[in-house]
């Protein structure tokens, strides 16, 4: 019944986030947030919830830090969940980190596999973070 009461949470985000996506609306992505967080509150197995709370918190709201958190989290409970490895790689590269977001995209390329909906976006973005650090280093 748990996990039942958290993907009704879950769904309720998910509108909040399309509503906040179609009218270009922050509140509509923290009453998003706010679902997520209950969901996964309620089942914290229910990694997809704090998932997209770390992608809205990141993307959409600006507050990188807190997705970064989000995303370390799911990877202290499960270092091959490489969803939260391309999302954190991508908030590393857009905040200049690229590093460690190489190192993320790389790791999520080896983890998924070629049919995962990331996968050419990962593959276009470790090209150009190595092209940046082999400008760098010349």
């Amino acid at each position: 019944m748990r996990f039942v009461w958290a993907w009704f949470l879950y769904t309720w985000g998910g509108l909040h986030r399309y509503f906040g996506i179609q009218n270009s609306l922050a509140r509509e992505y923290e009453r998003a947030v706010h679902y997520f967080s209950r969901a996964y509150d309620v089942d914290p197995t229910f990694r997809a919830a704090r998932l997209h709370r770390g992608i809205l918190l990141g993307r959409e709201l600006g507050r990188v830090a807190e997705a970064i958190a989000d995303f370390d989290a799911l990877l202290d409970e499960d270092a091959t969940y490489y969803l939260a490895l391309f999302n954190r790689g991508v908030m590393w590269m857009e905040n200049g980190r690229f590093s460690q977001a190489l190192d993320d995209m790389q790791s999520y390329l080896t983890l998924s596999d070629a049919t995962d909906e990331n996968w050419q976006d990962a593959t276009r973005i470790v090209r150009l973070l190595q092209d940046i650090e082999d400008d760098a280093a010349n």
